[in-house]
């Protein structure tokens, strides 16, 4: 425990901030960001297909989508903050 915060508490926090849309909006509306990472992908289909992927902390899901459309075999997404239950839905 620092300062009196539990790491209970730092956990919840942390995880609770990357559960609003706000931020994850934030980060698609980076362009220049977005785009580098489809283009990392997505224009190396080598290093995706038929490779099994594992995207830590997936947030919207957006990496992982890039990475199914390379042609990966199986995706994996784990996301421990709320917005896992959106990415769930923009994946379907």
């Amino acid at each position: 425990m620092v300062a009196g915060i539990t790491n209970r508490e730092k956990h919840d926090y942390y995880f609770g901030s990357y559960s609003h849309f706000y931020i994850h909006e934030e980060m698609l509306k980076d362009t220049i960001r977005t785009v580098a990472y489809r283009d990392a992908i997505e224009k190396n289909p080598n290093d995706f297909a038929g490779k099994i992927v594992l995207d830590i902390g997936a947030g919207t899901g957006i990496l992982s989508i890039f990475a199914a459309r390379s042609g990966a075999k199986h995706v994996y997404a784990v996301e421990n903050a709320d917005i896992a239950y959106f990415a769930e839905e923009i994946i379907k």
